[in-house]
């Protein structure tokens, strides 16, 4: 079977079955749990080397987080699940802090409207981040692997991305900016017929149970359909409405004013504080 046929069977596979799954209601729950690559630069000359392996231990728990991904047939709520007891982010006179979404952060997606709209949390203050959602140009191939009990097939997708690098020396700072391309290994199951998957990804003919972009790999360990339980996908409203542009300003500016705050990555006294900015 050709690449096309194959293609073609899968959207045939997909439609038949989002159209039967639709009358029902379809509603489920995905699990996922992610596991986050971060590059540490420090000067190994005035950190010793049992510190930088906790730093690094450290911020590999950090990222280990758990979310669940709530979905009907066209809509999706995502959402980090809490942990109880969350392990000290202090060991070895180093202390981690991470600067992220924080935990009210919620992503809406409607994949027939293709419209997100997304509460982000900065200091206890929530933003809400609404627009078009982003949508890779998936190329499907024929390659095949099992999660859980599940078939799936490997798509992937190239998308040009843009990080800004903040440099601090001797308290002064100078931000970079580097553009690479980077690519998106997606894994989806056309036994679930409906096109969303985790975080922003989307857009397959079938949940996404695995994505990988090189440096965040997030793969579903639980799923449970039609379970019977009231389930409702929440649109967030009653925030501080922001465009994507002016948020990644306020973030910015965040991370500089921590960065101020703590002597540009140390801190006075025996402990030394570094700020690690992960994502936008």
């Amino acid at each position: 079977m050709t690449t096309k046929n194959h293609n073609v069977l899968l959207l045939l596979t997909f439609f038949c079955f989002s159209n039967m799954l639709t009358s029902q209601g379809l509603i489920g729950k995905a699990v996922y749990k992610t596991d986050r690559t971060v590059e540490v630069s420090l000067d190994s000359t005035k950190i010793q080397a049992d510190k930088m392996n906790s730093i690094q231990e450290q911020l590999r728990k950090a990222m280990q987080k758990e979310y669940e991904l709530v979905f009907t047939t066209t809509a999706s709520n995502w959402s980090e699940i809490e942990k109880l007891g969350q392990p000290s982010m202090a060991t070895s006179g180093v202390q981690i802090r991470v600067a992220g979404g924080g935990d009210n952060a919620l992503l809406y997606k409607n994949t027939k409207t293709q419209e997100s709209v997304e509460t982000k949390d900065v200091m206890g203050k929530l933003f809400l981040i609404s627009g078009a959602m982003k949508k890779l140009n998936w190329e499907m191939t024929q390659e095949t692997k099992q999660i859980g009990q599940y078939t799936c097939y490997k798509a992937i997708a190239s998308r040009e991305v843009t990080n800004k690098v903040t440099v601090a020396v001797n308290g002064a700072q100078t931000e970079q900016k580097e553009t690479n391309t980077e690519t998106v290994t997606a894994w989806y199951t056309p036994d679930i017929p409906v096109n969303h998957g985790p975080d922003e990804y989307w857009g397959l003919p079938g949940l996404i149970l695995e994505v990988s972009n090189g440096k965040i790999k997030m793969i579903c360990t639980k799923v449970v359909l039609n379970s019977g339980e009231q389930t409702d996908i929440e649109i967030p409203t009653k925030r501080k409405p922001v465009t994507d542009e002016e948020f990644k300003k306020i973030m910015e500016k965040q991370f500089i004013m921590m960065q101020k705050m703590y002597g540009g990555g140390k801190k006075k006294g025996k402990d030394s504080a570094f700020t690690i900015k992960i994502g936008g």
